[in-house]
């Protein structure tokens, strides 16, 4: 168990320590739940009754927190608590799990596959005709690549992970559990005789170092392909439709959806439960408000709050328009009362 006093965590963050300098911990932990073995950290005077009552050994403070010595715990002012935390969260990081190379029993690995000697394949997983998987790449346990489906080097898919078919993804992706790559996109036509299914035919690309958020979705394209492009980050729970094209290094939060033909450009930030229409286009770094619903198409670095969406400007100006309403009507019954007081000869208040 790693240990460390104040002092030895005061000089990797460039902190000074205010009480005991030989206090130790050997954790990390929020206000609330910290005990007097770890650390946690306070950034804003937002949060100081939570710090009062806390029982962590050692709080890490912002410079403009003010603070008195304490016997029961010890302080390390910074130049940025948050920060400062993150950093030290890596000393109590746990050893990465290590999985040996090769294929574990059970596992299902087609004559004609492709399989680097470096990689790992784990119980039960399905490693279809002609896949391709390569250098240092973890394919946990019940996950499923597909038919002449590749995988690049040095990817994690988690367990229970479906790749389908034909689909391409680069290197140092990151798949957690349940994510599903390759569905069919939602096509059907309507005729006299009920709906009839429109072939899927293209597949999914994925640039390198992107990651998939749980139980998220990436259909595959109708014609071509659906294109998450470098860096991309998924949070859990995201439908991406067909056809959809995601920008390098964009952000799409948890029960996000992107209908599809959607095309996202780079930096763009959709936030949770927001909906995008299908076949617009959304500018390099827009902003998306949670549960906004984008129907048109929004013009590079704008963000956009509510539904239907809109700007920050008309949608504020939205909201106060009722309470300016509410004044100008209290105004004018004033101004009314005024000129029926000067018709009748009296004065005006």
């Amino acid at each position: 168990m790693a240990e460390y006093t104040a002092a030895q965590l005061a000089e990797i963050v460039n902190g000074t320590v205010v009480g005991d300098a030989e206090r130790k911990i050997t954790g990390v932990n929020s206000l609330g739940l910290a005990t007097e073995q770890e650390l946690s950290f306070l950034s804003t005077t937002k949060y100081l009754h939570k710090m009062e009552t806390s029982k962590a050994g050692i709080i890490l403070i912002g410079e403009s927190v003010k603070v008195e010595p304490s016997e029961k715990r010890t302080y390390i002012v910074c130049g940025d608590a948050d920060k400062s935390f993150g950093k030290l969260c890596n000393l109590f990081t746990p050893e990465p799990i290590k999985y040996e190379p090769g294929i574990a029993p059970g596992a299902f690995v087609h004559p004609t596959a492709t399989v680097d000697p470096t990689a790992s394949i784990g119980p039960n997983a399905v490693i279809q005709e002609g896949a391709v998987v390569g250098k240092n790449t973890v394919i946990c346990g019940g996950a499923y690549i597909g038919h002449f489906a590749k995988v690049g080097d040095n990817c994690f898919i988690s367990a229970n992970v479906s790749i389908m078919h034909y689909c391409v993804l680069g290197n140092r992706i990151i798949i957690h559990p349940g994510a599903a790559i390759g569905g069919d996109g939602f096509g059907f036509t309507p005729t006299f005789r009920g709906l009839v299914k429109v072939p899927q035919n293209g597949i999914v690309q994925i640039d390198d170092d992107v990651e998939i958020g749980s139980n998220s979705t990436i259909d595959r394209a109708r014609f071509g392909k659906t294109w998450i492009k470098k860096g991309v980050k998924i949070d859990n729970l995201v439908h991406v439709a067909h056809n959809v094209i995601v920008g390098n290094s964009s952000v799409l939060i948890g029960q996000c959806g992107i209908a599809g033909s959607t095309e996202i450009g780079c930096g763009v930030i959709v936030a949770a439960q927001a909906g995008i229409n299908g076949h617009i286009t959304l500018g390099d770094g827009c902003r998306v408000a949670g549960t906004a619903g984008v129907q048109k198409s929004v013009p590079p670095g704008v963000s956009v709050f509510g539904t239907p969406a809109e700007t920050d400007r008309e949608f504020f100006e939205r909201h106060t328009l009722p309470r300016k309403v509410k004044r100008l009507v209290a105004r004018i019954e004033q101004l009314e009362a005024a000129i029926a007081a000067l018709e009748k000869g009296g004065t005006a208040e």
